[in-house]
């Protein structure tokens, strides 16, 4: 045997590479994530907004609070709610205090003649309109209970006060 050996030993074998198949998978991820970013970076997490229902007057932003612009309210819905409380009906008109009608004049039956209409009803409705914004939107909510001529009285009061916008609740 020689020295520089070449004939006789273990032969080494030779290493197998591994061969991959199949596409590379680093720029497809790269390319998802990438994509991934741009959705949600261009979609927008909306929560609803929540406003307080006010009563109070709407003000310019120049007065801050110091001065009134019109006195008017903005936008917003207004209820009459009726009841009917015995043989009486009771509408609480814009959270005001309580009022009772009367039973509606009827020229043609003699047992209601003399009685009153419902002028004070009437000119509550009338001076409450002035001081509103014209798309105020006005729902009457009847009881079930309440008579359907008493509804439809309230109604006209609100179209002769000039109301623009008046609109019927389910009876409750």
């Amino acid at each position: 045997m020689s020295a520089g050996g070449g004939g006789g030993g273990k032969k080494k074998k030779p290493m197998k590479k591994m061969a991959h198949v199949g596409p590379n998978m680093t720029p497809m991820v790269d390319v998802v994530m990438c994509i991934l970013i741009f959705f949600m970076l261009g979609s927008s997490f909306v929560m609803p907004e929540v406003f307080l229902k006010s009563s109070m007057p709407a003000i310019d932003k120049a007065g801050l609070g110091e001065n009134a612009a019109e006195g008017k309210m903005p936008a917003v819905k207004l209820w009459i709610k009726m009841a009917r409380e015995g043989d009486d009906t009771i509408v609480r008109a814009f959270d005001a205090a309580p009022q009772k009608m009367d039973k509606v004049k009827n020229d043609a039956d003699p047992a209601t003649a003399d009685q009153t209409t419902n002028e004070n009803i009437l000119k509550y409705f009338k001076a409450k309109q002035a001081g509103l914004s014209p798309d105020v939107q006005i729902i009457i909510k009847p009881d079930g209970k309440v008579p359907y001529q008493d509804v439809i009285t309230i109604y006209d009061y609100c179209m002769e006060a000039q109301f623009k916008q008046v609109a019927f609740a389910p009876a409750g």
